[in-house]
């Protein structure tokens, strides 16, 4: 369980604490990753989920990276790497990354720290075994923590990096800008109900919109892929339509419309369930519909709000070497959860930050 600080300044106030809580505890249930929040001097604004995912590797000292209420040096172990920053340990060979959280004027409110993670493969038992040794821990208690630490490959990292980036910088920018209207006096007090929430609905789906095309530009970089799309299940109609794609015709996604349970997505929707494809080869119940032999490689993945079908992300590739492995589609799906949680929050977000 998550525990609360009761720590708070000026510049904590400027971030919704309730509202991230709810967001962070969606992520981390998604990734098994920690994740936690502290302003640019190093204190906590929202700490690390205690007791699990290498938590304790940010409370004793002798990890190297303590995290306390008091963190003034926290930040220069860290390092700027491309968008990010980041903190490795070398001697467990742990990594812990930092993603600046700002508002739209540039000014830095925070940054999300993500770890620790292990990057492509554990340590081997005798060498945690030297390390419990020369830090005086006891051994089974290092390999009970280590090994609630996930481990990741670099691609893996930075495509959770990018989304939780993108996450971040919607949900802020969607509630400065309702911080705006409030401070212009367009609030609700101003306008009637039913057309502030016109406004807010607007810019919600233009959040949604660029959020959905990062997933798939992330998606298609993930898997090498050439073509995706992602489409959205109109309650309406009763199908799904392309909301967003790449490297498709545009007046094909404009026009495709398909029904719950019929072609592959529609079957993906209906039972909420992912396909691996692999030319004419896949699930016996789409073999059937196999039937574009130069796609040699595609994914169909759900995307859930809880209970319910959101809509469908499609990537595929016509190129042979292109082969889009069991690891692919267990990235890609956290992505799609993690893009799900996302929404969601987005769905309900009111002010502030």
């Amino acid at each position: 369980m998550v525990h609360k600080s009761h720590q708070q300044s000026s510049q904590h106030l400027m971030i919704n604490k309730d509202k991230w809580w709810d967001i962070l505890q969606h992520f981390i249930d998604v990734l098994h990753i920690n994740i936690f929040i502290l302003d640019p001097q190093g204190q906590i604004i929202l700490p690390p989920y205690q007791g699990r995912y290498g938590a304790e590797f940010l409370e004793n000292k002798i990890f190297g990276l303590e995290l306390s209420t008091d963190s003034p040096v926290f930040f220069r172990q860290f390092e700027k790497h491309e968008n990010y920053l980041e903190y490795h340990n070398h001697t467990l060979d742990l990594h812990h990354f930092a993603i600046p959280m700002s508002a739209e004027n540039g000014k830095l409110l925070a940054y999300m720290i993500v770890g620790p993670v292990i990057l492509n493969k554990r340590l081997d038992s005798a060498e945690y075994k030297l390390i419990s040794d020369k830090l005086q821990f006891d051994f089974d208690r290092l390999l009970s923590i280590i090994n609630e630490v996930r481990v990741v490959s670099y691609i893996t990292i930075k495509s959770i990096l990018d989304l939780l980036a993108e996450v971040s910088k919607y949900v802020i920018q969607l509630s400065f800008q309702g911080q705006k209207m409030h401070n212009l006096g367009l609030g609700q007090e101003t306008f009637p109900p039913q057309i502030s929430k016109a406004a807010q609905d607007i810019y919600s789906s233009i959040c949604l919109d660029e959020l959905l095309v990062t997933l798939l530009d992330v998606a298609l970089s993930l898997t090498k892929a050439e073509c995706g799309s992602i489409m959205i299940l109109d309650k309406k109609r009763g199908g799904l339509m392309i909301k967003v794609s790449r490297g498709i015709d545009a007046e094909r996604a404009k026009n495709t419309q398909v029904k719950l349970g019929e072609g592959i997505a529609g079957l993906a929707a209906k039972e909420r369930i992912p396909f691996v494809i692999r030319g004419t080869t896949g699930d016996k119940r789409i073999l059937h519909l196999l039937k574009r032999p130069e796609i040699r490689h595609a994914l169909v993945i759900p995307i859930c709000l809880e209970n319910t079908v959101y809509g469908i992300l499609n990537v595929h590739s016509k190129n042979e070497e292109n082969n889009m492995t069991d690891e692919s589609l267990n990235v890609v799906q956290n992505l799609s959860r993690l893009t799900s949680a996302a929404i969601n929050s987005i769905q309900q977000q009111s002010y502030p930050v």
